[in-house]
C-alpha cells in the first residue's frame, strides 16, 4: 500500500505505535500522513517525519525506508498484513503482534517480538536483547508465532516464553530460554552461559555444546520422532543447519530441576 521514507534521522526517538497495515487500509497518502505519532514527549503528524507515497514496488502493505534505527514500535500490535523495513529498526519492533508478517532487511534493537501472540518475524541481520521475551513484571513472554533471526541475538532470548518458535542462526547471548514455560527455541550458533536457567517446560534445540546450569541433568541419547519434522520446517524457512545436524540423534538434558525439571535441551551435531 504505502512506502514511508524517513526524511532525516532524529536523536529523539520516534514511536509509531498504532501505525499498522489494518490501520492504514483504505486511507489516502494524506490521511496516513495525518496520523499521530509520538516524538519524544510530543504528539506530531506522521507526515512531519515520513514522506508517504504509494508503494510501487509492492514489497509490503507498509514499506519503511531510510535510517529507522531510532524509530520504535515498527509493526508492533499488528494483526494482519505485511510490514517491510529496509534498514535497522528501533526498540519493540513487532511487539505484541498477533498476526501478519514483519520482515526486517537489516537488524533490530531490543524487545523484538516481545510478548508476540502470532504471525511471523524475519530479521536478516542481528537482533538485540529480549527477543520474544516478557516485559518486566509480566508473567508471559511470547505465546505464539515464529521469529527467525538470521544473524546474532542478545541476552534473555525467549524469557518466560509460553508458545511459538524462535530460531537464531548466529550466536546467542546469555540466559536464552530463561524461565521458559513452553515453546521451542532453535539455536544454530554459539550460545552464552546459563541457557535454560529456570526453565519449567519447553524445548531448546541446539547445534553446539552448552554451559548449562548445574541444575540440569543428562537424560539419554535418542532419536526424537518429531526432529525430522522440525528439520523439514527449518529447511522450508531457509535455515542453514546441514553441517551441524548430520545425524538425527541428540543428547537430551532435563531441567531446570529447581523449577520442576520438565524442560528439555537437545544437543545435536
Amino acid at each position: 500500500m504505502f512506502k514511508l521514507t524517513l526524511r532525516a534521522p532524529s536523536a529523539i526517538p520516534l514511536e509509531l505505535e498504532g501505525i499498522t497495515p489494518e490501520r492504514v487500509a483504505g486511507l489516502s497518502p494524506l490521511d496516513v500522513a495525518n496520523l499521530p505519532v509520538q516524538h519524544g514527549n510530543r504528539s506530531e503528524r506522521l507526515g512531519e517525519f515520513f514522506e508517504v507515497t504509494p508503494d510501487r514496488d509492492r514489497l509490503a502493505d507498509l514499506h519503511f525506508a531510510g535510517d529507522t534505527r531510532n524509530v520504535k514500535h515498527i509493526g508492533a500490535g499488528m494483526k494482519s498484513g505485511s510490514v517491510f523495513a529496509e534498514g535497522p529498526v528501533g526498540l519493540h519492533a513487532g511487539a505484541q503482534m498477533s498476526g501478519g508478517s514483519l520482515v526486517l532487511d537489516d537488524g533490530a534493537a531490543d524487545w523484538l517480538g516481545a510478548e508476540m501472540r502470532g504471525g511471523t518475524i524475519e530479521v536478516r541481520g542481528a537482533a538485540g536483547d529480549q527477543v520474544g521475551a516478557a516485559y518486566r513484571g509480566s508473567r508471559r513472554g511470547m505465546t505464539g508465532g515464529t521469529i527467525f533471526v538470521r544473524g546474532s541475538a542478545g541476552d534473555e532470548l525467549g524469557l518466560l516464553m509460553r508458545r511459538g518458535m524462535i530460531v537464531v542462526e548466529g550466536t546467542c547471548g546469555e540466559f536464552a530460554g530463561a524461565s521458559m514455560i513452553a515453546g521451542t527455541i532453535v539455536l544454530l550458533g554459539d550460545v552464552g552461559e546459563r541457557c535454560g536457567a529456570g526453565m519449567k517446560r519447553g524445548t531448546i534445540l541446539t547445534a553446539r555444546q552448552l554451559f548449562l546450569p548445574p541444575s540440569f541433568r543428562f537424560s539419554c541419547d535418542y532419536k526424537p520422532s518429531f526432529l525430522p519434522l522440525y528439520l523439514n520446517h527449518l529447511r522450508s524457512m531457509g535455515a542453514n543447519f546441514s553441517p551441524v545436524f548430520g545425524v538425527e540423534t541428540v543428547r537430551c538434558f532435563r531441567g531446570d530441576l529447581l523449577a520442576g525439571g520438565n524442560g528439555e535441551v537437545l544437543i545435536g551435531g
